[in-house]
């Protein structure tokens, strides 16, 4: 398992069973209490539309430590009835070169999120078709006028940042505006058959 020379920042994300509406201040309190946050990621399509997720960020120079810790998550919220049936650990990009990536790493992935406004659905919805991304939002917030965009490349880094550019530019052309983006290198991910359905092949 890698093992680096710096500590580095490592994004874990655990996605749970679906979550009732009557247990969503429940788990938000849990998540907090283990110093995370809870998110709510509704997919615009797919099989698994709903998925609700446990995020926090952990510094490391050691892989196997931070899934050592991503599963005392786990289980933490198994005991308090929320299954995992997802772990994916991700690394700003630019870190990607730490974990070299080669065909038996078919778990390891490019993405790019971005946090996106807008007003035309019909126009927004055609560019993400275009670009082969697509949209998702976090229904724990209640920001309006918000959808979030991923893009994810299972190719090099340099296809990759050649999307975001070419995604970037049409935006502008369209006026419009990305209020956050953030470019990360999926390192792990053991079931990315939860998001089958919703992003383009």
């Amino acid at each position: 398992m890698t093992i680096i020379a710096q500590k580095i920042p490592f994004e874990i994300h655990l996605t749970t069973e679906g979550l009732p509406a009557v247990r969503e201040e429940e788990f938000i309190r849990h998540c907090e209490s283990v110093g995370a946050k809870a998110l709510l990621i509704e997919l615009s399509r797919g099989s698994h539309v709903q998925q609700p997720m446990l995020s926090t960020v952990v510094h490391s120079n050691s892989l196997l430590s931070v899934l050592s810790e991503a599963n005392e998550l786990s289980s933490d919220l198994a005991r308090k009835g929320f299954g995992s049936k997802r772990l994916k650990i991700e690394i700003p990009a630019y870190h990607a070169h730490l974990f070299a990536k080669n065909e038996s790493t078919f778990d390891r992935y490019f993405e790019w999120h971005g946090k996106i406004r807008y007003t035309n659905t019909d126009m927004l919805q055609t560019l993400c078709l275009k670009h082969k991304v697509h949209l998702s939002i976090n229904s724990l917030k209640s920001a309006t006028g918000f959808r979030f965009i991923t893009l994810r490349e299972y190719g090099t880094q340099q296809v990759f940042e050649e999307r975001i550019h070419q995604l970037l530019e049409d935006f502008e052309k369209q006026k419009l505006t990305i209020d956050k983006q953030q470019a990360e290198f999926c390192i792990y991910d053991n079931n990315s058959f939860l998001d089958e359905g919703w992003l383009p092949q």
